[in-house]
């Protein structure tokens, strides 16, 4: 699966302009910061890759370590700069010889602007709907290569391209939970005769408080969460010189259950992501887990 693409799909979640109470792990949120607002957020994810289908028992670890800056513009439009750095490694046995290959350093930006179009409060409650647009840039090294030669495209730090992207995100939120659900859509562009294939992402998020049990009628507090989360992302083929590229692209879905400790201008979140929908196209290694912890700030 292509990296980049996950940095891009991470960074809409890690991005969530909304104040510290209200936040989801691994979904973005239709809610925006107030004007002038500041949240940066700091994040570190690990994947585990090791299910092969070919002898080669290949496996797949990758760091993530996403840097999200957000702003406030006006009331109802916010801009988000993401900066990715990554840590891959893959070790498979070839000829009975066990080798590993991989690399690190910073990956492709991604730059968003996001805006509010629906708004409608009730008692204790509010709805609210925005739109996402941006692009990912090629910061991160396309062409990189190790005593072996070049690395595969899985393993580099970029895509070489800029992509690209467009989404939604709608949050119903009351004092006790909350629902979000969100879709992206990023078109991949080709570069150096090879483009990865479009991603489709989606994700349906259920946030609920289980401390304090019942809230205050004055002061600051603590206040924990439990989320439960669906996220999941469909891959077009990848293409080279215009031709379909074998064990590229499919469907996966993760179940993400997770914890948040917030209080007004501070959050601490963990998170596991864990398959349940595994359809991809040829001998692809596919995901055993991945973990998440993030801290976020509010100013």
């Amino acid at each position: 699966m292509r990296v980049a693409t996950v940095v891009m799909a991470a960074s809409l979640v890690w991005a969530i302009p909304a104040p510290a109470w209200a936040v989801a792990i691994n979904s973005d949120v239709g809610l925006t910061p107030a004007k002038d607002q500041w949240i940066v957020r700091s994040q570190l994810r690990y994947t585990k890759k090791s299910d092969d289908p070919t002898a080669q028992d290949r496996e797949l670890e990758i760091f993530t370590m996403p840097q999200t800056v957000v702003y406030g513009l006006t009331e109802k439009s916010s801009v988000i700069l993401t900066i990715p750095f990554l840590s891959k490694e893959l070790d498979a046995t070839t000829d009975g010889i066990r080798t590993s290959r991989g690399d690190a350093g910073l990956g492709d930006l991604l730059l968003l602007g996001k805006h509010r179009l629906y708004t409608r409060d009730y008692p204790s409650a509010t709805s609210r709907f925005s739109v996402v647009a941006g692009t990912d840039l090629p910061t991160g090294q396309s062409g990189d290569a190790d005593a072996r030669g070049k690395l595969p495209r899985d393993l580099q730090l970029g895509s070489g391209s800029a992509d690209p992207l467009v989404g939604t995100a709608y949050t119903w939120q009351s004092l006790d939970d909350e629902w979000d659900v969100s879709l992206t859509y990023q078109l991949n562009t080709t570069a150096n005769k090879f483009e990865f294939g479009d991603v489709l992402t989606y994700t349906v998020a259920y946030q609920r408080r289980v401390w304090p049990f019942n809230l205050p009628e004055r002061g600051l507090y603590a206040q924990w969460n439990v989320v439960l989360e669906a996220n999941g992302q469909w891959e077009q083929q990848a293409k080279s010189h215009g031709s379909r590229v074998d064990n590229t692209g499919g469907h996966l879905l993760f179940l993400s259950p997770g914890f948040q400790v917030a209080t007004k201008h501070f959050v601490v979140e963990t998170s596991i992501q864990l398959p349940v929908l595994q359809n991809l196209n040829g001998n692809q290694v596919e995901p055993d887990f991945a973990l998440v912890a993030s801290v976020r700030a509010t100013f």
